[in-house]
């Protein structure tokens, strides 16, 4: 049911996104803009899955989304949204400050105000040319699992590639993407242990 906003302000469910439509993301200096679907990073259409929560209050956004996902936080509403640090969803506490989309494609800070849990069927996650994503009104990175952006951007460089070459629609099959989990098996040789989220790992690992 979570949301994206389309280039010219239609709302469409992230299940029916199609490569080359334009969605509402963040750029690199903070800024609202439009990005370039390109793929599903990973799409389970019906499985059961635990999300967070997220809910603030001034405005009053509410996001859902897996516990090892990243989301754009800061300690404080007075940090430049430039300046919001990658968090996993799951370390997201209440007082903490999202950035969200307020009034036409600004992006304001917002306190949250609670965070709860909850299992639902079914879990997308998309990639756009930027790295990120406006969600349900709630900025979002299309990355999970290495608590990164910077990393995660730069490693998804030669697909990010090969979708603006290839261009057209093209079917993709449910589950990770194949490219993720190269990523995630190389990952594992170079990084520390630490790096990856313990409950994100089980989908590779299983």
């Amino acid at each position: 049911r979570a949301l994206a906003t389309l280039e010219g302000g239609a709302r469409t469910p992230l299940w029916a996104l199609r490569p080359g439509q334009r969605v509402l993301a963040m750029d690199e200096q903070g800024r609202a803009t439009y990005s370039d679907f390109l793929a599903f990073l990973d799409k389970q259409a019906s499985a059961p899955t635990t999300f967070h929560v997220i809910e603030t209050r001034e405005p009053a956004r509410r996001l859902a989304l897996t516990p090892a996902h990243l989301l754009f936080v800061a300690e404080n509403s007075t940090v430049p949204a430039a300046r919001f640090q990658a968090t996993f969803a799951s370390h997201v506490r209440p007082g903490h400050y999202v950035l969200v989309a307020a009034v036409g494609t600004s992006l304001r800070p917002a306190r949250v105000v609670d965070v709860s849990t909850q299992t639902d069927f079914g879990a997308y996650a998309p990639l756009t040319r930027h790295g990120t994503l406006v969600v349900d009104d709630v900025v979002a990175s299309c990355f999970a699992l290495v608590q990164e952006q910077w990393l995660a951007q730069l490693a998804f460089w030669p697909l990010r590639l090969y979708h603006s070459l290839a261009g057209g629609h093209r079917t993709q099959t449910e589950g990770v993407h194949w490219y993720s989990g190269l990523l995630y098996r190389l990952g594992r040789l170079l990084l520390a242990p630490e790096s990856f989220h313990p409950l994100g790992t089980a989908q590779f690992e299983s």
